[in-house]
């Protein structure tokens, strides 16, 4: 999506009088919302319409995206975050399912899934560079811009072509919850090292998001520079989507995972002891985990999904990650200002090293044991 305010947000809200743990409680809420609404809109997603749920979930963003000039307190911000929350569990899980559906059983998924991503990111990119370009002036017309571009996601899915699927049962919602729930949890151990692993590391690239802008203003970059430092992190990111497929045959999978966690305990570490050019260049290993985790993780994890309810499955994968950072969000923004952002930073380091150790190192010993370049459909 062509979020053109993201680059600028947390100095914007800033502006506006907010602290640091208000902006990231607002985005806790945020994360909240989007996890009670993304059980039963996946769950509808599945048994109504893909095509359909994505339909209603952009128009609601494409509302709430028409409130962004207006939402300049505490109170209407997080108006605006809980309808687009809403808008957005209807697209997630819908939206991936749809691309997996459609996919032919001989595809190079990898492949296909780190093209699906460049586009995405590369859109994120220009975004970006438009965000640089637009605050010579002022903040205002980056918000009518985002309030314009808001609604083109729901025009363009007029276009889409859901494939046949095979539904869910839907006498019993809370059997079908259960059992995939039971499918993914207790099931095969790989599936849930692969699910647990996938909240860890994508965490551990979107806590940092809202770092990275107060960090560059600490270290005294000009505004004007935030919207392109921020589109040379998502060009890094979709760069490494890209090529994912290939790293991943010439490092195998382990060699992949391992890359993108170590990536994020060294950007920590990085940018917690260095306040210099060395920092912000260590800022942008985040979006190297963030480029592979997103093309491996989801691949692996969505071929062991039946397609009948993968659209569920995607969305109790994204409750558990928005609950996880509504609760990890507000105590992150009482460190910032208490402590101050480098022993946050520092803090997130350690954490992120113990994370490696104790999951991704059982999960690559797995993927080892089993003797797998990959990680297949079993």
């Amino acid at each position: 999506m062509f979020l053109v305010i993201v680059p600028i947000l947390v100095p914007f809200w800033l502006s506006l009088g907010l602290t640091m743990t208000e902006i990231l409680e607002i985005q806790a809420i945020f994360g909240i919302s989007v996890a009670l609404f993304e059980i039963p809109t996946g769950y509808i997603a599945d048994i109504w319409s893909r095509k359909a749920s994505i339909m209603l979930g952009t128009f609601i963003v494409g509302c709430g995206f028409s409130l962004v000039p207006f939402a300049t307190t505490y109170g209407t911000l997080v108006t605006y975050e809980i309808i687009i929350a809403l808008g957005g569990s209807f697209i997630s899980g819908a939206d991936i399912a749809i691309v997996y559906d459609s996919l032919p059983k001989d595809a190079n998924r990898l492949k296909r899934i780190g093209s699906l991503h460049l586009w995405g990111l590369i859109g994120e990119g220009l975004a970006a560079i438009t965000a640089s370009f637009l605050i010579l002036w002022s903040f205002t017309p980056i918000l009518w811009t985002q309030a314009l571009v808001g609604w083109v996601p729901f025009l363009l899915s007029f276009f889409f072509v859901e494939p046949p699927l095979e539904k869910m049962k839907h006498s019993s919602p809370l059997k079908n919850f259960g059992m995939v729930a039971n499918y993914i949890l207790r099931g095969e151990s790989l599936l849930r090292l692969i699910f647990i692993n996938s909240i860890v590391w994508g965490l551990s690239s979107f806590c940092v998001v809202w770092l990275l802008q107060p960090y560059w203003a600490q270290n005294k970059i000009p505004m004007t520079y935030f919207g392109i430092l921020w589109s040379l992190s998502v060009f890094l990111a979709a760069g490494c989507s890209k090529a994912a497929h290939l790293l991943e045959k010439r490092l195998g999978a382990s060699g992949v995972l391992l890359t993108l966690s170590t990536a994020a305990c060294i950007g920590y570490i990085g940018m917690a002891i260095s306040n210099s050019w060395i920092g912000v260049v260590a800022g942008f290993l985040f979006y190297i985990n963030r480029g592979l985790a997103a093309v491996i993780f989801t691949d692996a994890f969505n071929w062991r999904i039946p397609s009948s309810f993968r659209a569920t499955a995607n969305s109790m994968k994204s409750f558990v990650f928005r609950l996880s950072y509504g609760i990890l969000g507000p105590g992150t923004g009482l460190l910032i200002d208490r402590y101050g952002l480098s022993s946050t930073l520092a803090i997130f380091g350690c954490l992120t090293t113990i994370l490696l150790v104790t999951l991704m190192l059982p999960l690559c010993k797995r993927i080892h044991e089993a003797h797998m370049e990959y990680i297949p459909i079993e």
